[in-house]
């Protein structure tokens, strides 16, 4: 692991359902017979209501987790590393990278070179890790420093791009990661909003309507990817845009701090 990675473990299988559940885990890297038992109806289960996460089997060459294997990849299993076989650490380190990328959040990256384009290099990689571990900056500050950049100069280089703001760029990365969760079938919008590092649910929900213009019900619901990407891009790319009437709407202090339309 680099020196950045950090790892949770889980001893059980509610254990790892909080995890999953709760933490901004990158991958799941898991024995189906942790407990003493081969248990593929549990591993299939979470790899089901989880799909947004990738899922690793390690397992050892055992014609009882070979047929397991197969039921779990059948429900979306990622892949497989097996022991004292393919498990050296940069074999493992390459297969964690591999899996961990997500497919969404690669597309919309691509979408934004236009804007990235005109950004210097260390900027653009902030940038893109902002969005790919939104969860580790919850302000235009943040990035400012993970660019090793001063605050006026960040909202200087957006002005230069034709950019929203880099505040409303963290907001955007944020709302992009939360759809994404949505999507599956276990997390609730209270869950999204604490993996993603939210006080309160409340605020995320009103982030998301004001970047993705409807609730997180009938977002996740209605909107695929395609759409919610067209949309981000709109809202990260927009050099001017009129204060959202829905971000307005409430007097809650901690809301306000975090509200959309409040912009340097």
């Amino acid at each position: 692991m680099d020196t950045h990675d950090q790892i949770c473990v889980a001893d059980s299988w509610e254990s790892l359902e909080s995890l999953v559940r709760l933490e901004p885990l990158s991958v799941v890297v898991f024995n189906p017979a942790a407990d003493g038992t081969m248990d593929n109806t549990r591993a299939c289960r979470l790899i089901c209501r989880y799909s947004s996460i990738p899922f690793i089997a390690y397992v050892p060459v055992d014609a009882a987790f070979v047929r397991g294997i197969a039921h779990m990849s059948n429900d979306g299993l990622q892949d497989v590393v097996v022991y004292h076989s393919d498990d050296s650490p940069l074999r493992f380190r390459k297969t964690l990278e591999r899996v961990s990328s997500i497919p969404q959040v690669s597309t919309l990256i691509g979408k934004l070179e236009p804007w990235f384009s005109r950004l210097p290099a260390p900027l653009v990689d902030v940038l893109t890790d902002t969005l790919r571990q939104p969860h580790e900056y919850s302000s235009a500050e943040d990035v400012a420093a993970g660019a090793n950049v001063t605050l006026s100069a960040l909202y200087r280089g957006f002005r230069n791009a034709r950019m929203n703001s880099p505040k409303s760029f963290v907001i955007g990365a944020r709302v992009f990661r939360g759809y994404v969760y949505l999507r599956d079938a276990g997390f609730s919008i209270s869950d999204v909003a604490m993996k993603l590092g939210y006080t309160h649910p409340r605020i995320f929900a009103q982030h998301i309507e004001c970047v993705l213009g409807d609730n997180p019900s009938r977002v996740r619901r209605t909107l695929d990817n395609g759409d919610t990407v067209n949309r981000i891009v709109s809202w990260i790319g927009s050099p001017r845009r009129a204060p959202p009437v829905c971000c307005g709407t409430t007097s809650h202090a901690d809301v306000l701090s975090d509200a959309c339309w409040l912009r340097r």
